[in-house]
């Protein structure tokens, strides 16, 4: 159970904003929608579904709907879009891409970006999905911190500044935007990345992911390389006869770990060795299989380096296994056909990372009781889609209630306490009367 303790982020923070029985029968019916990502196995069609539910809830509390859209085809014609995107589109990628739309909705009359706070939240989850249950003021389900409570805690806010100051109106503009495509590493390609390149862009953008009520303006982003083996298998009364991919995947992950480790500390990137696949049967030699790796990284010239590293690995892979098993017969028709067989692919990549800093902005929201945190220094910023939206005119940061790693985001124990989701829309209120203290004041 995640409980709030005070810390600094409860410094100037002011109180709390309630939800009701309504709204948070909103939020639990949000979190009933099963917006299990496509690309873990989710049925697409449900994403429009609960984006259906969420604009309803919103415009019952005040907003006005300004967009429900999704980006052509032609708008994944470019660098960066990950492969699993690719992939879950199957053969008619048009109408994927219209039941995955992303929502815009305001409060206030239409600003310039400059007189303008945006807070994003994504709708889809990681799988599988967990139906919502209550107990005891915690939420527990799919969704609950990661990242539907968020997104409904930050609409709850900015409504509550507008309804304590109705002449905000006049003078800011509030969006809140919520996006498909943020999980199962899809990045945010056909969500934020759109609603970004379609002028849905704020001088404050705050993403309300889980960062236990801390700032976080720096988010890595991640590569995924593949190594893969597409050779003949054999069974066991002739196993030399078969491309042995258990054994060149094998040598490839300890290779691979060996090099980006140390490499990766050095450069203050992470690497996650993760997943490899040959086969399951003790009597048979696999001549197919592969090996995946996620490799975050926090600027482009640490991903240049260990994207490099990783395309020597190959060849330096085929040399060991000459040398260490020359007359070896397991390896013997393996080592004949390496350069035919075993290949290196890019599942993701040259996606951009985040990190930006504002003094105003980040004293404004530090006014707000958000702090500032330097996630880089400790290794706490993590990836998501908040890296499409930097510019030199805006401050984008990452910052909502509960964590990930102690509130069991992408795991069967997800939750997050009723009053944490209270306390962050109360701190998305701040925000908003604080911006427009500073609009008022003529700095826009």
């Amino acid at each position: 159970m995640s409980e709030h303790t005070p810390g600094p982020s409860d410094q100037g923070r002011g109180p709390a904003v309630a939800f009701g029985a309504g709204d948070l029968s909103w939020l639990v019916e949000l979190m009933a929608h099963n917006t299990v990502t496509p690309l873990e196995g989710g049925e697409p069609a449900a994403i429009a579904a609960a984006q259906e539910r969420f604009v309803t809830g919103a415009v019952q509390r005040g907003f006005a709907l300004r967009a429900l859209s999704a980006p052509p085809v032609s708008f994944l014609d470019r660098a960066g879009v990950p492969a699993q995107v690719l992939e879950a589109m199957g053969d008619d990628a048009e109408a994927f891409l219209r039941s995955q739309p992303s929502a815009v909705l305001a409060l206030g009359r239409e600003q310039p970006a400059a007189r303008r706070v945006v807070f994003n939240f994504h709708m889809d989850t990681v799988g599988p999905h967990l139906p919502p249950r209550a107990a005891g003021g915690v939420l527990y389900g799919r969704g609950a911190v990661d990242d539907k409570g968020p997104g409904v805690a930050a609409v709850l806010g900015a409504a509550a500044a507008f309804a304590e100051d109705p002449s905000l109106a006049e003078d800011i503009e509030v969006l809140v935007t919520s996006v498909p495509g943020e999980e199962g590493g899809a990045m945010g390609v056909y969500g934020t990345r759109w609603l970004v390149e379609s002028g849905h862009v704020a001088r404050l953008m705050v993403f309300a992911e889980p960062t236990g009520g801390r700032v976080l303006d720096a988010c890595s982003a991640a590569m995924t390389p593949r190594v893969t083996v597409s050779g003949l298998d054999s069974t066991d009364d002739h196993p030399y006869d078969g491309h042995n991919a258990t054994l060149a995947l094998s040598m490839a992950a300890c290779h691979l770990a060996e090099v980006l480790g140390p490499l990766a500390e050095r450069l203050g990137a992470k690497v996650c060795l993760s997943g490899l696949h040959s086969g399951t049967a003790h009597n048979r030699v696999y001549g197919t299989g592969e090996l995946r790796l996620n490799i975050a990284y926090y600027d482009l010239a640490a991903a240049g380096e260990l994207a490099a590293a990783v395309e020597r690995a190959l060849p330096e892979v085929a040399a060991q296994l000459a040398r260490r098993y020359r007359d070896n017969p397991v390896a013997r028709r393996l080592q004949q056909d390496w350069e035919q067989i075993v290949r290196l692919d890019w599942l993701k990549r040259d996606l951009p990372p985040l990190s930006n800093r504002d003094a105003v902005m980040e004293s404004l929201l530090a006014g707000a009781g958000l702090p500032r945190h330097d996630g880089i220094r400790d290794g706490s910023a993590f990836t998501c889609d908040a890296i499409w939206a930097a510019a030199p005119d805006r401050y984008v940061v990452a910052c909502g209630p509960g964590r990930l790693d102690l509130n069991g985001a992408h795991t069967p124990e997800e939750h997050v306490a009723v009053r944490d989701l209270e306390a962050y829309a109360g701190q998305c209120r701040d925000i908003v009367r604080r911006f427009g203290a500073w609009a008022r004041g003529g700095h826009s």
